[in-house]
């Protein structure tokens, strides 16, 4: 093939071949390609090989050879070729992205990140693929380490970058951080570019900063910030440019440092103010300032025969069963001979859930017994005990272990919003779903209790109940609720909670957002749990839905699915099956499994009225019905998916996967303990559709006397 000497060079260099040093061996490339593309990637690599030994500046065949090699997951190679690349073409952002991509595999985010900059700075609007494939690469990263701002940035560019076609794993990284209950509404909303003031002196300087920014000049533009800050030091809109700087730097200490500053500014309202500062409690992996010491106490002892019986014999020490300890051996190779729950109260006498639910007690640490071993002697570990639970413990302790001392030291951090999560023991429960509602009565009962009563360093170490008549702590308070308030996890437990917690603490409510029409889709993910529903039509209640579930903002979700469930839709056209998006979204997020059971029952009865297909429904049922332990409930479910889904490839194939990851089924079909004769009848029993079940033929549903093959798949309740 001829090469046309005025087209870019593959290298990355943005020259023309005509100009780079490639051009004396560029003509390789497209036997190179063909190799490549026809999989033969080892000896596509010997031949860059033998080309760069000919050719020591042939830059483009390093470019993919580091792309190969990285494929390959030849690392160490990548990293060599990387560094060779980098000293032919220093500011190349192909040899600048090789050398991050190898620092990220070494486990240096850090490195990575400022490289990455550099390759992003060099590239300018002309981004290459394979720039976005690392970049993909490293928001992934980040995002597992929990640096959850910059991993947004970086995976929000990989995935709007136009005519980019590897977006997958960017998208997958975005949904991940998005749907994780576990992630703080805050976390789920980049902080904007606060705008300058009119008619300040520094406004064209700021403008040429905020246009490097758009154009990907990060370094370029943090220069620019930076030197405004020393002339307008406390202006919002330079600090809040010196934040996107640093999150694109991925040092999230420096975004903490920033947020607290935007906190300290006295022209943004008392609103954005907390929400700044709540926001640096998410920023990073750590979250010091609403966390709660955990400690650990120890004591060696003569007989672990006479500590455990003194243990078994204390009502306060409820003991766990064997297989509880072979999970607490994991990976080591002694594990402890017996464990105890510490309870906060006396347990019950009677057997089951009382029914007041102050009478049930809760877990506060873990109590271990450990043998003699070779370098140690026997002793007992009280592992995740509060500090502030730390002399409760030890007062129980003394009870049943009189006159032992106890060793204490740190044994990590628990994030406030676990304290809230209620653990209940002592108690015998074999109904799974009577412990779910156990569960979330007793968070309803005690989860404000334990949130506004625990101490912790946003408040000088006093919690807030202690500090709401503080007004010199009023900013840490508000912080404190605003990010309780995006903790979904908490919120769809009791949508009351802030509320309560805001009495408490001496604030006012979070007001109620009304919008208008399309202004509901300007409103951030931080403040949608805000919205009044009331006031919104059909069309803008689905979209609230719709993106409640994108970001995992069950109040809203709730509110606007309970308004819909209750409107007069038309029969007919796209309007119709909107209920079914309420009811669905009421089932899945349901807090108590009766009410996913009656939004259940209620979608069915309305998509079998409006003639709408139930199979998302019937799928959705059956882990329902197993967590609820009603088997027979379950088969039922799982033969009316069959009878009447039964000629649907693609839902059958959906009940196959399911059954599977029950672990009710093989992959290829076969019951995991089938009953004696289930073989026998199927064909008259109704059955599964499987990818080898007869040609490609579906199972005839009970009943029908068509001539398709039997099922091979057994389930549950078709014997």
């Amino acid at each position: 093939m001829s090469i046309d000497t005025y087209a870019i060079c593959p290298c990355g260099s943005g020259k023309k071949i005509k100009f780079c040093k490639c051009k004396d061996s560029v003509h390789e490339l497209d036997r190179v390609l063909t190799m490549v593309e026809g999989g033969q990637l080892v000896p596509a690599l010997d031949r860059l090989a033998s080309i760069l030994d000919q050719h020591p500046d042939a830059a483009w065949a390093l470019a993919i050879r580091g792309r190969l090699l990285m494929d390959l997951r030849e690392y160490d190679s990548l990293k060599e070729n990387a560094e060779r690349f980098t000293r032919l073409q220093p500011s190349n952002p192909l040899a600048l992205t090789q050398s991050a991509a190898a620092a990220m595999f070494a486990q240096d985010l850090g490195k990575a990140t400022e490289l990455m900059l550099e390759a992003l700075t060099e590239s300018g609007q002309n981004v290459d693929s394979f720039v976005l494939d690392v970049v993909s690469l490293l928001s992934y990263g980040l995002a597992g380490n929990g640096i959850l701002l910059t991993a947004r940035i970086y995976a929000t560019l990989a995935f709007v970058s136009e005519g980019y076609e590897g977006s997958n794993m960017a998208a997958n990284v975005l949904q991940q951080i998005n749907r994780d209950p576990a992630v703080n509404l805050l976390a789920k909303f980049m902080p904007e570019l606060i705008p300058r003031p009119d008619g300040v002196d520094w406004a064209e300087r700021y403008d040429e900063a905020a246009l490097m920014l758009a154009n990907n000049k990060i370094v370029l533009a943090e220069n620019k910030f930076d030197s405004l800050q020393r002339t307008a030091p406390s202006q919002p809109a330079v600090l809040s440019g010196l934040l996107t700087c640093s999150v694109w730097r991925g040092d999230y200490q420096k975004q903490i440092e920033l947020l607290k500053k935007l906190s300290e500014c006295e022209s943004l309202s008392a609103d954005d103010r907390a929400r700044y500062l709540a926001t640096s409690f998410v920023a990073g992996p750590d979250s010091d300032a609403i966390s709660v010491e955990k400690r650990t106490l120890t004591t060696d002892v003569e007989s672990i025969e006479e500590t455990m019986m003194s243990l078994s014999s204390h009502s306060r020490f409820a003991e766990l069963p064997p297989e509880f300890l072979q999970q607490l051996k994991g990976d080591r190779e002694i594990g402890p001979r017996a464990a105890y729950q510490m309870l906060d109260r006396e347990p019950p006498m009677e057997e089951g859930v009382p029914s007041d639910v102050s009478m049930v007690p809760e877990s506060i640490a873990l109590v271990t017994v450990f043998g003699r071993e070779t370098d140690r002697a026997a002793r007992v570990e009280v592992v995740g005990v509060t500090a502030q639970d730390e002399q409760v413990a030890r007062d129980l302790l003394g009870l049943a272990l009189p006159g032992r001392h106890f060793d204490s030291e740190r044994e990590g951090w628990l994030p406030l919003n676990y304290v809230a999560m209620a653990q209940p023991g002592g108690l015998k429960i074999t109904d799974p779903s009577q412990f779910d509602l156990l569960q979330q009565n007793l968070f309803v009962d005690r989860a404000v209790k334990k949130l506004s009563e625990t101490a912790v360093p946003l408040l000088g170490d006093q919690s807030l109940k202690d500090a709401a008549g503080d007004d010199s702590k009023w900013l840490a308070r508000a912080a404190l609720l605003r990010y309780l308030e995006g903790e979904d996890g908490l919120i769809s437990r009791d949508e009351t909670l802030v509320e309560r917690l805001c009495e408490i603490g001496g604030r006012p409510a979070p007001e109620a957002i009304e919008p208008k029409g399309e202004d509901v889709e300007n409103i951030p993910a931080y403040d949608l749990n805000r919205i009044d529903p009331s006031g919104l039509d059909v069309e803008n209640l689905i979209y609230v839905i719709q993106r409640a579930q994108q970001i995992s903002a069950t109040k809203i979700g709730r509110r606007a699915s309970r308004q819909l469930t209750e409107m007069e839709l038309p029969s007919e056209g796209e309007l119709a099956g909107a209920k079914l998006l309420g009811y669905s979204f009421l089932m899945q997020t349901a807090a108590k499994s009766d009410d996913a059971i009656e939004n259940l029952e209620a979608a069915k009865k309305y998509a079998e009225a409006h003639k709408f297909s139930t199979a998302s429904l019937l799928l959705a049922e059956l882990p329902l019905r197993l967590r609820r332990g009603e088997p027979e409930k379950f088969q039922d479910c799982v033969q009316q998916i069959a009878r009447t889904h039964g000629n649907d490839p693609e839902v059958m194939g959906r009940l196959q996967q399911l059954l599977v990851q029950f672990g009710l089924i093989r992959p290829d079909g076969s019951p995991v303990q089938a009953p004696q004769g289930a073989g026998q009848g199927q064909s008259q029993s109704g059955g599964l559709w499987t990818p080898d079940g007869g040609g490609g033929a579906a199972a005839a549903p009970a009943g029908d006397g068509g001539g398709a093959a039997p099922s091979k798949l057994w389930v549950p309740g078709m014997d």
